[in-house]
């Protein structure tokens, strides 16, 4: 668990839902997925320099986007996973990449929206492969849990 303070309501928080024991390692390895993650959560080092009593700070906005990030990447590692076992690891690996490379060309979009982008592009490639086994379609409920953080056109995906 980390400690977080919400800068705007001037209350401490701690998040518990990431895998792992340390938090700054977590959170290193997971701005490498979502750059936008240290815009979200600005490290406060302790005066000591111990990294195991490091916080962070944030807005509630900000701390509100950074949970979707987690809860959206374990979906799409479970995801993944069955796409996995019903084609290959390979294949799964690529489907990260292209997405990846589709997001690349966003370069007038804020962090937040790139990452967002890379979210819908995973799930929309995962949602193709997987209605073959009868797998329900998972971006609308990706956009219903991200209405009113991003704007519509950026949502949807549908970008000029």
């Amino acid at each position: 668990m980390f400690d977080v303070y919400l800068t705007d309501t001037k209350k401490q928080v701690q998040f518990k839902d990431y895998p792992g024991t340390q938090a700054v390692k977590f959170i290193l390895n997971f701005k490498k997925i979502f750059p936008s993650v240290m815009e979200l959560l600005l490290p406060v080092l302790p005066t000591d320099n111990n990294l195991e009593e490091m916080q962070w700070e944030s807005t509630r906005h900000d701390f509100e986007i950074f949970k979707l990030l987690v809860s959206g990447w374990g979906v799409v590692e479970i995801r993944l996973t069955a796409l996995a076992g019903f084609k290959s690891r390979e294949f799964a690996d690529q489907i990260v990449k292209k997405a990846r490379q589709q997001v690349v060309v966003y370069k007038d979009r804020a962090t937040i929206e790139k990452d967002y982008l890379f979210l819908h592009q995973l799930h929309a490639a995962i949602d193709a492969e997987l209605v073959d086994i009868g797998e329900k379609f998972y971006l609308p409920t990706l956009r219903q849990l991200w209405q009113g953080y991003v704007s519509d056109d950026v949502l949807k995906a549908i970008l000029k």
